[in-house]
């Protein structure tokens, strides 16, 4: 069996420490499809993700969603920029896959991107 994610991911005795980078997409919608789609998309990438449901609730209304935890998991080892590129790579396919307008990432410690294709941004 041949090794695609590198020595980093080897099984074995001991431990691994890495730098701690936490990033966390949100977004509304079913869960169950979002689910899906992530399997998908973690499936040719070498990452680990966490998904909790949320309800998010507004002026005017109540809908239910996520949230997608991302963290720098020593077994797959990134750095900070690297997740936020794959949390808004995962947050582009999720909202063309599961029809949602828009999404938001946040940067524990950093920034907050919030990504919409409503016009009335």
């Amino acid at each position: 069996m041949s090794d695609v994610y590198g020595e980093s991911t080897r099984l074995g005795g001991g431990s691994k420490a890495e730098p701690t980078s936490i990033v966390e997409l949100f977004m509304a919608g079913d869960i169950e499809h979002a689910k899906q789609v992530i399997r998908r998309f973690c499936k040719g990438r070498p990452c680990c993700v966490t998904v909790t449901p949320t309800t998010y609730i507004y002026r005017g209304g109540e809908e239910a969603g996520f949230v997608i935890g991302f963290r720098n998991y020593p077994r797959f080892p990134s750095g900070g920029s690297d997740l936020l590129r794959l949390a808004s790579d995962l947050g582009q396919t999720l909202r063309d896959c599961i029809s949602q307008d828009s999404f938001m990432v946040v940067e524990h410690g950093g920034q907050t991107e919030w990504s919409s294709a409503r016009c009335d941004q």
